[in-house]
């Protein structure tokens, strides 16, 4: 009996030693953070491994004004990392037989327009309802969103005046946060208490995660807040004004060293618990066939041949990023205050540090198709995003295909994965597919798709831009659009954005360069008497008719 201890004892220790070797040396993820000025704002960290927290570190200041320095306890805004805490109040109504996922949106909410197909709660889980993005429509109406106030009420009503949607539900992803304010309004009316108040009893207390709240009242004191910045100039930093009180798909604010007793669910998931996991993680079936993108308030996505659990936030003054890879029972959570700081591809540079890249077996036949020139200049071309402006060049040299986007400075070079399917060298989380269905070109951000469609650009010169002059009014918006030339140049002005500069693109269209698309439409004489206006490729077919 005792030499079978001592055996135990000595297996457990050389493991522990063997892990203790085989782990990256904190000065190691140290140096992915060099960048960050320990003078200003800058974030919270922390990886897990085997439910341990195996490095743990705050840089920066959480307050400028009073040399408070950032920790694993600081509260920071955590943006959309919210909307699977709302869907995990989803899953304890639906174990409580208060609604069903196949359940229409109407039976809560039957102020919400009667659409020809019907949207149920599984569609607004995984963003595939085709409801149009309040964000962008705030935007479009000149609604000022660090000025002026809003709610999820105010959200409510503008989502009940919109006529038309993206997409049929359940036919694509297109992500957008309605959809989880939609699902707060809904959970506080089956419940009859505030969607705050029911995250807190049902998900945050039994969890025993005391630093994380929906904040649905700004005025409330919070404290450990950490106070998000954006930088101005060299070391000047300014704070954001916050007025809107909107939650569900945001406005939830948490630690790292909560969220450390939440990713410890993904990595070993168990006992009670499992059940919540493993719907958060359930991909639905399109109504193409195909099975989503995007989970229930969480991206399942594949990173070099392991499964990654995950999911982003931004927000003004705030980015943040956790991700998990259950197989290796790994965790990072980094959480920064920093506008500028996007924690995404540091997280996977972390994650690299760990993980040995799985080799796949080929789902094609022929291996020299990976050096086939003529297959991979197929693919080259000019792309523009559906509902936006936004571009993608594809170019092919020197055997690789490279890729950059109109937000971009240079082109990347892309890696083949699968015969139609490329990934970025740098970073293998943003993925490239070709030719999928209906779209010549899908994006991929983790769980996220960017749709895209060949594009044939006309040249500015061949533009008359004096055709597109003039006032136009669109009745949903509720807003007035003023386009006129300038030094030879076309502009835009509405409410709280003037003179904006557009910049022509295919026929008839221009964009702002911003993802924001005015598509013009002409009479029986060939004269513009109307545009549809898209913007960030979650709206579309706004109609502004021309003001005689």
């Amino acid at each position: 009996m005792m030499l079978r201890i001592i055996i135990l004892c000595l297996s457990a220790f050389l493991n522990l030693c063997f892990a203790q070797k085989s782990r990256p040396a904190d000065k190691e993820i140290d140096s992915l953070f060099s960048f960050i000025d320990n003078k200003g704002p800058g974030l919270s960290v922390a990886v897990v491994q085997n439910n341990q927290i195996i490095y743990d570190k705050g840089i920066g200041y959480a307050n400028l004004e009073y040399d408070v320095l950032n920790t694993n306890r600081g509260k920071f805004d955590i943006a959309s990392i919210a909307k699977q805490f709302t869907a995990s109040c989803i899953w304890v109504l639906i174990n409580q037989n208060k609604i069903s996922l196949d359940d229409d949106i109407r039976k809560f909410l039957p102020e919400i327009p009667d659409y020809d197909e019907v949207i149920r709660i599984r569609h607004l889980l995984n963003h595939t309802s085709g409801i149009r993005g309040y964000t962008y429509l705030m935007e479009l109406s000149g609604f000022d969103g660090h000025k002026n106030y809003f709610d999820n009420q105010t959200i409510f009503e503008l989502a009940c005046k919109q006529q038309n949607l993206n997409n049929v539900p359940g036919e694509k992803v297109i992500y957008g946060n309605t959809n989880f304010n939609l699902l707060a309004i809904i959970i506080e009316r089956i419940t009859g208490v505030k969607f705050s108040a029911f995250a807190n009893k049902n998900i945050f207390i039994p969890l025993n995660m005391k630093d994380t709240f929906y904040r649905d009242n700004e005025k409330e004191l919070v404290k450990n807040r950490v106070v998000g910045y954006e930088k101005v100039a060299k070391n000047e930093y300014h704070r954001f004004p916050r007025v809107q009180q909107s939650h569900g798909a945001g406005s939830l604010w948490s630690s790292v060293s909560d969220l450390v007793k939440w990713t410890n669910l993904f990595a070993d998931a168990k006992g009670e618990y499992r059940g919540l996991v493993d719907f958060l993680i359930t991909k639905d079936m399109l109504t193409t066939g195909e099975i989503s993108s995007y989970s229930r308030g969480i991206m399942v996505d594949d990173y070099k041949g392991y499964e990654t659990i995950h999911h982003s936030g931004f927000t003004s003054g705030y980015q943040s990023q956790v991700i998990t890879v259950p197989e290796l029972k790994i965790s990072v959570i980094i959480l920064t205050n920093l506008e500028s700081i996007n924690p995404s591809p540091i997280s996977y540079k972390i994650l690299d540090l760990f993980l040995k890249e799985k080799v796949k077996e080929r789902k094609y036949s022929d291996d020299k198709m990976e050096y086939r020139s003529e297959k991979l200049i197929e693919f080259k071309g000019d792309y523009q995003e559906l509902n936006s402006d936004l571009r993608m060049t594809i170019q092919y040299e020197n055997d690789t295909l490279k890729a950059r986007s109109s937000f971009g400075k240079s082109f990347t070079s892309l890696k083949r994965l699968d015969e139609n399917t490329f990934c970025r060298v740098d970073n293998q989380s943003v993925k490239y597919k070709f030719g999928d269905n209906s779209y010549d070109l899908i994006v991929y951000f983790g769980g996220t798709p960017f749709y895209f469609k060949h594009a044939s650009y006309i040249k500015p010169s061949k533009v008359k831009i004096k055709d597109y002059v003039g006032d136009y009014f669109s009745e949903e918006l509720n807003v007035k659009y003023r386009l006129f030339i300038e030094e030879g140049e076309l502009y835009l002005s509405y409410p709280n954005n003037s003179n904006i500069k557009l910049n022509s693109g295919q026929k008839d269209e221009f964009g702002t360069g911003s993802r924001m698309l005015l598509s013009f439409n002409r009479s029986d004489k060939n004269q513009v008497n109307s545009f549809s206006v898209a913007s960030g490729g979650v709206v579309k077919d706004i109609l502004f008719q021309k003001i005689k």
